[in-house]
């Protein structure tokens, strides 16, 4: 019987989120050695998705040196889904699901992405750090909406039906800025529990997953620069030398440890053959490798 490990996406429309699965999906390539352990891509629509990131990253690149930031990645569908296979000396050991969604489908507290997440191994929930640092309460409710993620994970957490997910991770996109220096990385930990701990303490008085705050620069050459006439972000792109760390890869690091965590202790049949198979090791080994390329330093908290 195949068990997939589903990671389903929330957030609100322009976030990050597809920007974000399309990073994460192009550092893969670097962790997987042929013949060895890998997490492979198997859908047709996420290499559309890679093509589209590398298209937008050339015309980002092509870009003068602080010139305004020019498009991004929308996502359209209800709910994408990205398989991916994870491949010990070629041979299908697991399987994770990355599934996309539209961002309107968290603002409305729609009740299907409700379920879905209810259903899932673990989420990934993306804030536009741009905007919660730089504006106002309100605009940040607009656009982060975190009173109603809040709604959506209590609904989630506190129906009683033991299949809530394993881990809920913070992803904060859009942050280069805010991640210079160890006095910036901090500030941007404390204004997200600021804005959001409402959220962590909720969590913490349920049945519990593991929550993870973690900041991403999904470009790594892109920078807030001022508020548009609408009190929004707008965005530059900065020369090579400012260029600051790769670290797309922190979510499937934790992604990895709850996989782990989940082999190595759960008592269900299928996830006991899995231990039996050294999966669990396999895991840890991959888990090592992309760990250990992360370029330092990041912002990577577990708050609970």
């Amino acid at each position: 019987m195949e068990r997939i490990f589903e990671v389903v996406m929330i957030g609100n429309t322009a976030v990050g989120k597809t920007s974000m699965l399309a990073a994460l999906s192009m550092e893969l390539d670097s962790y997987n050695i042929s013949g060895d352990v890998s997490l492979e891509p198997t859908t047709h629509e996420f290499r559309i998705l890679n093509n589209q990131w590398t298209d937008m990253g050339r015309k980002i690149e092509a870009q003068e040196p602080f010139s305004p930031l020019e498009g991004g990645l929308a996502g359209q569908l209800d709910f994408v889904e990205h398989k991916f296979d994870f491949k010990v000396d070629g041979e299908t050991e697991a399987r994770v699901l990355f599934t996309d969604t539209r961002g309107g489908m968290t603002g409305d507290l729609d009740e299907r992405l409700i379920q879905r997440v209810n259903e899932a191994f673990g989420v990934f929930c993306v804030v536009d750090a741009s905007v919660l640092m730089e504006c106002s309460d309100s605009t940040n409710e607009r656009f982060n909406c975190p009173k109603v993620v809040k709604r959506l994970l209590k609904e989630v957490y506190t129906d009683g039906d033991d299949k809530q997910p394993k881990f809920v991770t913070f992803v904060l996109t859009k942050c280069e800025k805010y991640m210079a220096t160890a006095n910036d990385r901090q500030k941007l930990a404390e204004k997200f529990l600021t804005k959001y701990d409402n959220i962590v303490d909720m969590l913490c008085n349920v049945n519990w997953p593991r929550v993870y705050l973690v900041a991403i620069q999904t470009m790594g050459c892109v920078s807030f620069y001022k508020l548009n006439k609408e009190g929004l972000p707008m965005f530059r792109v900065l020369p090579e030398t400012e260029f600051k760390s790769k670290d797309c890869a922190i979510p499937l690091v934790i992604l990895l440890d709850s996989l782990i965590d989940e082999i190595e202790n759960s008592k269900s049949i299928w996830v006991i053959i899995l231990n039996l198979l050294g999966i669990g090791k396999n895991l840890r080994d991959y888990k090592e490798r992309i760990w250990n390329s992360i370029e330092k330093p990041s912002l990577s908290e577990r708050l609970v």
